[in-house]
């Protein structure tokens, strides 16, 4: 993958990474092939070996240097670590995905090859550079570069997303895994106000822009706080976001927090009362799953795997052509008292306690790699 540990700029595929290796280091050996630098920094790593193999409480790495790496070195290195199976993160890395399938094509590569999209074929990123990625999409198929691929997916509708692209593709699921633990919210909620937060990577896939469109057509009567907690990945995008937020209402606060490290995320999302996620398309979304472990209901659109958030009492999932619904979900968790936010906090908890049962996933991974491995 591009990016891991210590960058966290990638959001949501290190997590679950991590959450992934965390869980299964005693089952499997995981080599982690990496750059030494985070998402958009031109600095690197300090005090990360670079260009040598190397282990770290049970787990081995890599970071290649920019300079080092290249598909001639990255193939030495495969050939050195000789594995019985080759896990991409990605779709669209160059680097870690399209030339290891180019390579495979060309029979350099002889170990069994598993590819995680991580929902970059999802309908909501493929309209981000449309042209380009239909083009490349269009020439894959007609080329046959994937007829030999197996892809992962997380739950159904990624897998739906991925055979309407490669029709004949095999497709195997599994859910994706978060190590998070529960934690009571411990946030004030106040009637007639509201403490929001959003927390992933700002660029235009998360919708950062759609939800401060809706929060300009929160009634005045109402007191908002939205704070922003996020990598600035795509700086022409914040200052549209920004634009926007010079036109809100005086009883709208919103701030930027700047990012958040991974041990630092459930302490301080469980200070606020609700995430306000408008995302594109989130084919799990880690911080969904961290504000309900912290008990904070939430507010998303409905192009990710929680769609029965309602049902559940646990929040809204709601159709981004139906902004007016955005509003009335935050004016009625706005009119909640203390007890009744209490109550929603412990269904949100609920909610997702029985959705992720890591024994059970840690036995689907088992089952996914193995089988991967066999065929």
């Amino acid at each position: 993958m591009d990016w891991y540990l210590p960058g966290t700029k990638a959001g949501g595929p290190v997590r679950s990474i991590y959450s992934l290796v965390s869980c299964l280091k005693n089952y499997f050996d995981f080599y982690i092939i990496t750059t030494n630098s985070d998402l958009g920094e031109t600095t690197t790593y300090p005090n990360v070996e670079i260009n040598t193999l190397f282990q770290k409480e049970d787990v081995n790495y890599y970071y290649f240097s920019k300079e080092h790496l290249n598909s001639e070195n990255l193939l030495i290195l495969l050939e050195e670590i000789k594995p019985d199976l080759i896990y991409l993160n990605s779709f669209w890395s160059v680097n870690f995905s399209i030339n290891i399938v180019r390579l495979k094509n060309q029979e350099k590569i002889s170990a069994p090859l598993l590819l995680a999209p991580r929902g970059m074929l999802g309908k909501g990123a493929l309209g981000l550079k449309a042209l380009k990625k239909g083009t490349f999409l269009f020439l894959a198929k007609i080329m046959g570069w994937y007829e030999r691929i197996p892809f992962h997916a997380t739950q159904a509708q990624e897998k739906e997303d991925i055979l309407n692209k490669f029709s004949t593709a095999k497709v195997l699921i599994a859910p994706n895994v978060n190590s998070g633990s529960i934690v009571e919210n411990k946030s004030i909620k106040e009637r007639n106000g509201l403490r929001l937060f959003y927390l992933s990577r700002i660029a235009k896939v998360k919708n950062l822009h759609f939800a401060l469109e809706v929060l300009k057509s929160v009634p005045p009567a109402i007191k908002i706080e939205y704070d922003i907690f996020g990598n600035l990945e795509d700086t022409g995008y914040w200052e549209t976001c920004k634009e926007i937020i010079s036109q809100l209402g005086s009883h709208v606060t919103v701030t930027y927090k700047g990012e958040l490290k991974f041990n630092e995320v459930q302490n301080v999302i469980s200070g606020y009362n609700c995430l306000f996620l408008p995302t594109l398309n989130e084919n799990f979304g880690h911080s969904i799953v961290e504000s309900l472990l912290c008990g904070c209901p939430v507010l998303i659109s409905d192009q990710t795997p929680w769609n029965d958030l309602d049902l559940n009492g646990a929040g809204y999932a709601l159709a981004l052509n139906e902004k007016k619904k955005f509003v009335e979900a935050i004016v009625h968790c706005a009119d909640l008292s203390q007890e009744q936010f209490s109550d929603m906090s412990k269904k949100a908890i609920s909610y997702i306690s029985k959705k992720i049962d890591l024994d059970l996933i840690s036995s689907q991974y088992k089952i996914l790699f193995n089988e991967s491995i066999k065929n």
